[in-house]
């Protein structure tokens, strides 16, 4: 099967979109949700599942969250029967939500129902490309949206335990929400979490600097080297020939990150989540050491890291992507035993 299907492929594969917006949810702090058919978007659903070359065999739910008046972004959710938890996905910068196709038919196998939203400026969500108004909004609208968007759906309980999994920027994004809103997860999965990455030259720095201050949400390149994604060479294939997968970082989202990522080192210290660290040890994307210094700096048996041998930025998109993916299951199994 090749990576991105045919137009007969995706067609059959269509199913339902939804639409949800509304007010605060009092349990999860992110928009009450409640179920709206709107129309079909191709766009949307020919990329449920393109980046492994095996078919995926889950079929995915097309939602669309408003988060705000301004901001309505849109997601993809993977339902499974008799669902013992939801794991809720945060893709990395640049990337979308339809690239975690594969990942979730191994969750939904072991009965793991799972959600994932498009970030503002990414896959299929509106807006200039790499741009969100602020990282304060991703943390705790966005995030908590994601918690709430399958309530209503057939056969899913609306008191599901809920686990966040985050990769790259998305696990920061994943962190930095579990240390302001601890209460509200059962636990925490971070790869390859970019809380360490090699700084921009001066130049581009001080330029993101007079960009912010005039045009925030301007796109720049984030200098991210695909190469280093995968050592998979259809992986890297199928990522290249992706439309909705950009290389762009906006001034706002920028400095959001970095001052994030200041934040969770310093703070990590109280994490209150039992959480689990997957890191690639060849990882050219972000520094593998930040993975190991979060798992020093977390409380005594708080945090538990795997790292791969000779391995790349997405673990489970790369060559062990299948003993991560066990890994991940084994951890979860555990933490649901507790």
């Amino acid at each position: 099967m090749e990576a991105i299907q045919s137009a007969d492929a995706r067609a059959a594969r269509r199913t339902h979109v939804l639409s949800f917006e509304g007010g605060r949810d009092p349990v999860h702090e992110g928009p009450r949700s409640y179920e709206k058919p709107v129309r079909d978007r191709r766009e949307l659903t020919q990329y449920t599942c393109d980046v492994n070359p095996s078919d995926c065999r889950v079929l995915a739910t097309q939602i669309d969250v408003r988060i705000d008046k301004e901001t309505q972004v849109p997601g993809r959710a993977w339902c499974a029967e008799r669902p013992r938890a939801l794991v809720a996905i945060i893709h990395g910068l640049g990337e979308h939500s339809g690239r975690y196709g594969a990942l979730a038919d191994a969750l939904v196998d072991h009965r793991f129902s799972v959600v994932s939203l498009d970030l503002p400026g990414h896959g299929e969500a509106v807006g200039p490309r790499g741009h969100a108004k602020s990282w304060a909004m991703l943390r705790d609208l966005v995030v908590p949206a994601m918690f709430t968007v399958t309530r209503g759906m057939p056969g899913q309980p609306p008191d599901l335990p809920i686990v966040l999994l985050g990769h790259s920027m998305g696990g920061l994004l994943a962190l930095d929400y579990a240390l302001a809103h601890p209460k509200t997860i059962l636990g925490l999965v971070l790869s390859a979490p970019a809380v360490r990455s090699a700084p921009p030259p001066g130049w581009k720095r001080t330029l993101a600097s007079i960009a912010h201050s005039l045009t925030p949400s301007a796109g720049f390149s984030n200098g991210l080297d695909a190469s280093g994604i995968s050592r998979d060479p259809e992986v890297l294939k199928a990522r290249e020939e992706d439309p909705l997968v950009h290389n762009k970082i906006s001034p706002s989202l920028y400095f959001g990150l970095e001052e994030a990522r200041k934040r969770v080192m310093i703070e990590v210290r109280r994490l209150a989540v039992p959480t689990l660290i997957l890191q690639g040890a060849a990882d050219r994307v972000v520094n593998p050491s930040g993975a190991l210094e979060l798992n020093g700096l977390a409380p005594h048996g708080m945090a538990r890291l795997i790292t791969y041998r000779d391995g790349y930025h997405e673990v489970f998109n790369d060559l062990a992507r299948d003993q991560a993916i066990q890994d991940l299951l084994g951890w979860l199994d555990a933490i649901l035993v507790v």
